[in-house]
């Protein structure tokens, strides 16, 4: 699958598509088994139905909700900051008998169909991974209400610096999941991998939420996060644990969870701009003690599909230049089973490296990268397989140059087996799981290697 698409949810025109009057949204993203739910909607529908699914290998219908009364209700001026404050249409517990993972509500609208996200916890742990789904991004791009953390899809062109989690998510993607993360998920239950779930609210609110489990599993888009959950990822490894990120530009942006996680600030003081001397301000997590560096291995972010001025043209499009690995180190266990012999390529087919990789400054010896560390990243991270990717004008970051000489920047599989008791393993790239599909796909046999030897 090309994927130039894949950012078009991000460029809708904030002043069609904010004014979303009929929807809803959970109290909160994330509730326990046991625990009360309460669904606040708006719509227009004298009567309708609520119909409630676990996500997983297929859609299961686990409880369906008759009756309720629609009211159609008003969207708050400020809401995308202060929450939208519409009245409970209702509540129930969350049945003990469901599993932990992503749940959605559907129910039909005078508009359409519109549906929840919510994530269940098991009461204690259960499993012996945590997958944290990436809820804090997932707002950060919601310019449902009008605003979010991006200038360009919010209205007068303005970005807010505080959102709420208490409103409806965009209607066609559902935040992240529709894009991205329902790839892995629904993968993973197909193999018959056990895992909790949580978000990313969830590490700031228990600071020892990862000491019962082997691995923290991320994936897809986990770009906003606090220094807590930063701090406790590293803490988590240092003692044994093991951090897997199936996902790209994670661990970018620090962020704030502020009313008892309902809202979540960003400063970005300059927007997208890097400090200077003389603005040191920033919320990038690679500019503030190296926290990115020191938790996941990367500093920066290149790209693919990098966006230019014109609609639909693209700096890196997914051609036969771009959007793949190729294999640094062929005999690490990483790659057992796959057949692959160094210089090959994998994820070709569904242009697995992009929308954005990460890396960090890197040279070579002998034909194989590794990183110099100049920057903060370990240098006992092992680069186990390379893509060519790109940055806009002003932003490269590394040497030009490489084993082919095409890419001023990198995109980089790599893990750090030997600094800590536990290990780091990084994909580093949004589209991962987009490589999970296809029979005897390599993207799944490595995928599999990391989980078995890392999060069982």
């Amino acid at each position: 699958m090309k994927r130039e698409h894949i950012w078009a949810h991000h460029e809708w025109d904030a002043t069609i598509k904010w004014m979303l009057m009929e929807g809803g949204y959970a109290d909160l993203q994330i509730e326990k088994a046991g625990e009360e739910i309460t669904f606040h909607i708006s719509n227009s529908r004298s009567y309708y139905e609520l119909f409630i699914f676990r996500e997983g290998a297929r859609r299961e219908l686990v409880k369906t909700i008759e009756g309720l009364r629609g009211t159609l209700q008003e969207v708050p001026e400020l809401g995308y900051q202060d929450g939208y404050g519409w009245a409970p249409a209702v509540s129930f517990v969350v049945p003990d008998t469901w599993k932990s993972g992503i749940y959605i509500a559907t129910f039909p609208t005078g508009q359409g169909l519109r549906e929840i996200f919510f994530v269940v916890r098991p009461g204690s742990p259960e499993a012996p991974m945590l997958l944290t789904v990436a809820t804090n991004t997932y707002q950060a791009y919601n310019n449902v209400g009008g605003k979010c953390f991006y200038d360009y899809v919010s209205t007068d062109r303005q970005h807010a610096k505080l959102l709420s989690f208490e409103r409806p998510l965009q209607m066609e993607c559902l935040g992240n999941f529709y894009i991205w993360d329902q790839f892995f998920t629904s993968w993973l239950d197909a193999e018959g991998y056990r895992a909790d779930y949580c978000v990313n609210g969830d590490h700031d609110a228990e600071p020892d939420i990862l000491k019962d489990y082997r691995a923290n599993v991320r994936f897809g888009h986990d770009e906003y996060n606090s220094r807590n959950e930063c701090e406790q990822s590293q803490r988590f490894v240092q003692d044994g644990g093991n951090l897997i990120l199936f996902g790209g530009n994670c661990f970018c942006n620090e962020i704030e969870l502020r009313n008892q996680g309902r809202q979540i600030y960003c400063s970005k003081p300059y927007y997208h701009d890097h400090p200077t001397p003389e603005r040191p301000d920033t919320s990038f997590l690679c500019f503030l003690d190296d926290l990115r560096q020191r938790t996941i291995g990367v500093f920066y972010t290149s790209f693919i599909h990098t966006k230019t001025p014109d609609p639909n043209v693209f700096l890196a499009p997914t051609t036969e230049d771009w959007g793949y690995y190729r294999v640094c180190d062929p005999d690490h266990w990483v790659f057992e089973g796959t057949g692959l012999a160094e210089g090959d390529e994998f994820g070709r087919e569904d242009s697995i490296v992009g929308v954005e990789a990460d890396a960090a400054d890197l040279t070579f010896e002998n034909g194989r990268p590794r990183y110099t560390g100049t920057d903060g990243v370990s240098p006992e991270y092992k680069i186990v397989a390379i893509a060519d990717c790109i940055t806009p004008d002003g932003h490269r970051l590394v040497k030009e140059g490489g084993t082919e000489g095409i890419a001023g920047c990198y995109g980089t599989v790599a893990i750090n087996e030997t600094e800590f008791e536990g290990t780091v393993f990084n994909a580093a790239t949004i589209e991962w799981s987009h490589g999970l599909y296809r029979d005897e796909s390599v993207v799944a046999r490595i995928t599999r290697n990391v989980l078995d030897r890392l999060a069982t």
